[in-house]
């Protein structure tokens, strides 16, 4: 099978391939390469796929989770020896953890708090953040379109506990504009995270 490639969306791999002259019908199998399954989550998997089917959608498309998965794909032929293509395999590694964020500002009796939540689906190392405010109609897109005011050290993020990060928050009286919380790496951006607010209209706290 010529051209086997995946394009990773999240949990969902697409599958694309050239199919041989004449072929009407492909068999893909998928093989989890993660020592630990979420629950409910087999290690295999086998389907069929028409051309048709395959044409119409662009595609394959696979949910396999966010895990390595190594996948084969062989397309029944007609006239050949045994019916079916060479199989054509690869090995597509795992997705960044997605680390989902939502800053909050509370006033308190001593001023005003900010606390930022973050949460993951999986285990994975928080790297080190910077908390930017920015001031005004647009969110900062960049650290140098506001002011960090604080900054969060690597730390370690358990699947489904959410990890809460508390600091004061500079509130300027006499300033009115809209005002944002926004993280970025403090480092330039790894490979370590996918880190995504959990909105973006979200990150205006005031």
């Amino acid at each position: 099978m010529a051209g086997l490639q995946a394009v990773r969306r999240d949990d969902h791999l697409l599958l694309l391939w050239e199919w041989p002259p004449g072929s009407l019908m492909a068999r893909v199998r998928w093989r989890l390469e993660d020592a630990d399954l979420p629950d409910g989550r087999v290690r295999d998997g086998d389907v069929s796929c028409s051309r048709r089917v395959y044409e119409h959608d662009g595609g394959l498309d696979l949910v396999v989770g966010r895990g390595a998965v190594t996948v084969t794909v062989e397309a029944m032929v007609p006239g050949g020896a045994d019916g079916w293509e060479p199989p054509s395999s690869l090995t597509v590694p795992s997705a960044l953890p997605v680390v989902r964020y939502e800053p909050t500002v509370r006033r308190r009796l001593s001023g005003k708090v900010a606390k930022v939540s973050f949460t993951s689906e999986t285990n994975c190392q928080l790297p080190a953040l910077h908390v930017v405010l920015g001031r005004g109609r647009y969110r900062p897109r960049y650290p140098a379109d506001g002011t960090v005011v604080h900054e969060i050290p690597p730390q370690r993020i358990e699947a489904h506990t959410p990890l809460v990060v508390e600091f004061p928050f500079p509130a300027g009286r006499s300033d009115r504009r809209d005002a944002w919380l926004v993280c970025f790496p403090a480092q330039p951006p790894g490979e370590d995270i996918d880190l995504r607010p959990a909105a973006l209209h979200r990150l205006k706290v005031t």
